[in-house]
């Protein structure tokens, strides 16, 4: 059934002279409720919170980085070894031994849990585990927070990630540890997938881009390696990440639930509530605020205008099926989600790899998060300048300069020329991770602008879930030789380039620019009447 936008003249007059009443009520050009959002006190402390929440998600994402990083067996009984090769081959003589001696960056779990050489691979399978504990928790969280809102679920993934995380500290084994951390990573995936949602649907819409490469987890990778300096222990690590987390409790305590989600459920009186308290929060001049009648009227017209165009009920709940309702929000969620997972997958190999690659892991890393978070602000401000710098020019230049260099990795290892270029490797391989993360973040911008309200939560976790099914092979792509027994080492650098090039394409020829674009509220449906192209709500 198909029906078209009906609105009485008597209407239309109300919302033209409440659209044309000089400042002190509405804004003049306010056409829809995105347009009252405004970049004042409350959307920057709303942005640091989400900066504080993404360190905690950040870090314990990327713990094991460090507490997976294997050391070097230098000894063990009455042998010494020349190189870690010929440790392994002696493994089993040395797990029985209680005098082995290392040489490490880090004392992580796999020293005290012994998950050394062959054991690695429980190490690796245990990472696996703790991302497939992020995928559910996208997959769920992602429902709840379309459902009961925004706030209330991010609350208690940051309690869950707080408790757990201390439980996950004072681990005695490799299972409790194991068991623990999936727990804490099923509220961390969580929390992740609602806090990019809430921080969009808070912010006005000319500032999403150069605001969501500013509050982005490329700080956060910075301070990871910082602490990581500073606590080189594992569980000691642990614990300081865990009671960062309540910085961020403490401050989502002082916010509002989504004005727009409130819009969507039909809860008009309330959402008029929370932005007369922003304004209040953000200390604007009784004369210059919104005027609480016109407000009122401006957001029943609104909300009864998208309501006489939909075929839907107020508030009606939405599943993952409506991602399949239209060929535009289908294809929209698997290009976004193939990005998701490509570009989580490039990074993450990388990241898990860091070990092996020259130089220091901690220094290795804090260049990772300065080459991300200078990359992010320079786009940021490139996206606010210039029009023509949309999401699409930004994802392409981030993934032909990551393909350049997996090409020329490629031919360093065919030639066996990468132990002379190992410095130029290393800082292809920095900067690739670099791009990488840009590209994830300009992804999230997208998928977020291109999604309507009723199923953004849920696309997004989609997304999400795509992004932790990259995480989740990502500890294998360099140890394959593992399990296949092949030392191939080009072929990890393959698989790598040909996902790359897929996503590249996949962004940019099969999804529309969505910069500047007001957000939806209900999903768009085109249907063809009598030649002419109608359009239903759902």
């Amino acid at each position: 059934m198909t029906s078209k936008r009906t609105t009485c003249d008597s209407d239309d007059e109300e919302s033209l002279q409440i659209l044309e009443r000089p400042p002190g009520g509405l804004k003049p050009n306010a056409l829809h409720s995105d347009d009252l959002l405004r970049m004042g006190r409350y959307s920057i402390f709303l942005c640091i919170f989400v900066e504080v929440a993404m360190l905690s998600q950040l870090s314990n994402t990327m713990l094991m980085v460090y507490a997976g990083a294997a050391p070097t067996i230098k000894s063990c009984g009455n042998l010494t070894f020349a190189s870690n090769e010929e440790a392994c081959a002696n493994y089993n003589y040395c797990k029985e031994q209680d005098d082995m001696t290392f040489e490490r960056q880090f004392y992580g779990i796999t020293e005290q849990f012994k998950l050394l050489c062959e054991d690695a691979k429980l190490e690796k399978l245990g990472t696996s585990i703790q991302m497939i504990g992020v995928m559910l928790g996208c997959l769920v969280f992602g429902q709840i927070g379309d459902q009961f809102g925004r706030k209330k679920p991010m609350m208690f993934c940051l309690c869950m990630c707080f408790i757990f995380g201390i439980w996950s500290a004072l681990s005695s084994d490799f299972k409790k540890f194991t068991i623990f951390r999936t727990i804490l990573c099923f509220f961390n995936g969580g929390q992740s997938t609602i806090s990019v949602v809430y921080m969009i649907e808070n912010i006005p819409k000319r500032s999403r881009g150069y605001i969501s490469t500013l509050i982005s987890y490329s700080p956060n990778v910075i301070l990871l390696g910082i602490l990581a300096f500073f606590f080189q222990e594992w569980d000691r690590l642990v614990l300081v990440i865990s009671f960062l987390t309540v910085p961020a409790i403490v401050m989502l305590a002082f916010l509002h639930e989504s004005p727009r989600w409130l819009m969507q459920k039909g809860k008009v009186l309330h959402a008029k509530k929370i932005f007369l308290a922003i304004e209040k929060f953000d200390g604007i001049p009784e004369s210059k605020s919104l005027n609480e009648v016109e407000l009122e009227s401006f957001l029943d017209n609104e909300h009864d205008t998208q309501i006489s165009e939909s075929n839907t009920k107020v508030g009606k709940q939405h599943s993952f099926w409506h991602l399949f309702k239209t060929r535009e929000i289908m294809t929209g969620t698997f290009v976004i989600a193939f990005t998701f997972f490509a570009t989580t997958l490039i990074n993450y190999s990388i990241m898990f790899n860091l070990g092996a690659v020259a130089g220091s892991i901690y220094m290795n890393s804090i260049l990772i998060g300065l080459l991300r978070y200078s990359f992010s602000l320079f786009s940021g401000l490139l996206d606010y300048k210039f029009e023509r710098f949309n999401r699409k020019m930004c994802h392409g230049i981030c993934s032909v300069v990551t393909i350049s260099i997996i090409v020329a990795i490629i031919v360093f290892c065919l030639t066996d020329s990468a132990s002379k270029f190992s410095t130029l490797i290393r800082i292809g391989v920095l900067l690739s991770c670099a791009m990488t993360s840009q590209a994830i973040i300009v992804a999230s911008i997208a998928s977020n602008e291109l999604m309507p309200t009723a199923i953004r939560s849920i696309s997004y976790s989609t997304a999400q879930l795509c992004s932790r099914f990259g995480i989740v092979f990502a500890p294998h792509v360099f140890h394959l030789n593992l399990y296949t027994g092949i030392d191939f080492p080009e072929l990890p650098y393959a698989i790598l380039l040909a996902i790359g090039l897929a996503d590249f394409f996949f962004f940019r020829f099969l999804i529309p620019e969505t910069k500047n674009k007001p957000l939806e509220d209900f999903i768009r449906k085109k249907t063809i009447v009598n030649d002419e192209e109608e359009e239903d709500r759902v």
